[in-house]
């Protein structure tokens, strides 16, 4: 099989190619190729230009496609920029999903993110059949709203036109490749560069809010062996799948994690109350991924963070920042 999987250089598509050198899983009969609107080849496609994706995927002869690229960001990115992040995620989405159906491409996963469920939902965990329940949280509703209309593309391709569409929803990720740029950053990235560089400095490190919100986390490794598990397997009938763990933190214990990994005082951070906590609680329920991945293995957490620390540092003057 012939994969082209859009967002290669981004955390998630890196984790993919990582993955599928080092998996005990066979993959040499098949090819993947990572679309990188960053490298100057024939991989750097505009995402957001629909010419320039239609004319590649038909240059281009694929059988399965991984759809990872997207217009993403922080809170405060998503804050300050819904409008454009609507309008962006809208353009590559549809652009993909054209192309798809114009070179038989029956069959691929595409990527959302728990930030589709609605703000005020009526019962928590939430489920996949929640999605369209009610409005987003407004901090990101330009994004939200974007991937909720893509996960209602790859339905209807699904009932009309014989495609094997699959759409899995992340809750929070983070780990190696990520973007550790502090404007624009999620939230372990961002505390990681922060609180490195106040150390560095002998400055007070800070984090945002009141600390109080609740986070499930997932670790991008993992993540990548999901997708790549999911891609191959046709048995897999759902349309729509949340991946995650049981565990769930508070932010404050999350800063705290990450402080304990640097050999911090977490007594020393100072919380800048005046900056948004964002949604309180967005809690996904993962009893339909455990029926089809019942003994999958995911990463502790605070592994994850040390792992994720750990190649930050061995990184720090390649990373996105």
């Amino acid at each position: 099989m012939r994969i082209c999987c859009t967002g290669g250089n981004g955390m998630v598509g890196k984790c993919i190619q990582d993955f599928v050198l080092t998996s005990e899983l066979k993959y040499e009969e098949h090819e993947f190729v990572f679309l990188n609107r960053s490298l100057n080849n024939e991989q750097s496609v505009d995402l957001t230009n629909r010419e320039h994706v239609l004319n590649y995927f038909e240059n281009h002869a694929f059988d399965y496609i991984i759809h990872l690229a997207a217009d993403v960001g922080g809170l405060f990115k998503n804050l300050n920029g819904n409008t454009s992040m609507f309008s962006n995620n809208i353009k590559i989405n549809e652009n993909i999903m054209e192309a798809c159906i114009k070179n038989n491409i029956k069959r691929g996963v595409f990527i959302l993110s728990s930030c589709i469920f609605p703000h005020e939902p009526s019962v928590f965990p939430m489920t996949e059949e929640m999605i369209h329940e009610s409005p987003p949280h407004y901090s990101n509703e330009g994004y939200a709203y974007a991937k909720r209309m893509m996960h209602m593309q790859c339905q209807q391709y699904n009932q009309t036109m014989n495609t094997k569409f699959i759409c899995l929803i992340p809750v929070n990720l983070y780990g190696p490749y990520d973007n550790f740029n502090p404007h624009n950053s999620h939230l372990i990235p961002g505390l990681m560069h922060r609180f490195h560089h106040n150390k560095q400095c002998g400055d007070n490190s800070i984090a945002y809010g009141t600390g109080t919100p609740l986070r499930q986390m997932l670790f991008a490794p993992d993540f990548a062996h999901i997708i790549c598990n999911t891609l191959f397997d046709l048995t897999i009938k759902a349309t729509v799948l949340i991946c995650c763990n049981d565990e769930e933190f508070q932010i404050k214990e999350i800063v705290e994690k990450i402080a304990n990994v640097m050999d911090m005082d977490t007594t020393l951070i100072q919380w800048d109350t005046t900056k948004s906590d964002g949604c309180m609680r967005k809690t996904v329920s993962n009893s339909s991924f455990k029926s089809f991945f019942p003994n999958f293995a995911f990463t502790p957490f605070h592994k994850g963070i040390k792992d994720s620390y750990d190649w930050y540092i061995s990184n720090l003057h390649n990373i996105r920042k």
